[in-house]
């Protein structure tokens, strides 16, 4: 996979899960994703594909308020920052499809000229 990068290929590699992907190729399977130039990910329904996914993802930076109240007095609001999973496993597993429209890229003004025009035989 390292040497590939040189000649300026890519694989396309297609899995089922991540065992699969450890199974086939031990500890050089972590080679395959760190040369890798896309990942892209379809229906996620096993939690070690899903837990896998979701560190790769990182984490982000969250804000969140509690309030508290004790009578008599008046109410206390408190702003904290922590860090949570970008996604977690079970958000992965959870994602519902999206229904989306394919897009007409030789009609886009971005790509005009691009495109060979084709005629009507």
């Amino acid at each position: 996979m390292g040497p590939m990068a040189s000649y300026d290929l890519q694989l396309w590699l297609i899995l089922q899960d991540m065992s699969q992907f450890w199974d086939l190729y031990g500890a050089r399977a972590s080679t395959f994703v760190a040369n890798a130039g896309v990942q892209q990910v379809f229906g996620v329904n096993d939690y070690e594909t899903a837990q896998w996914l979701s560190k790769s993802m990182g984490r982000e930076t969250i804000g969140y308020q509690t309030q508290s109240h004790k009578p008599g007095d008046a109410p206390t609001t408190a702003t904290s920052i922590t860090g949570r999973d970008f996604l977690t496993s079970d958000e992965i597993m959870r994602m519902a499809p999206v229904i989306a429209q394919k897009l007409g890229y030789y009609v886009d003004p971005e790509f005009a000229g691009l495109v060979a025009a084709t005629s009507a035989a």
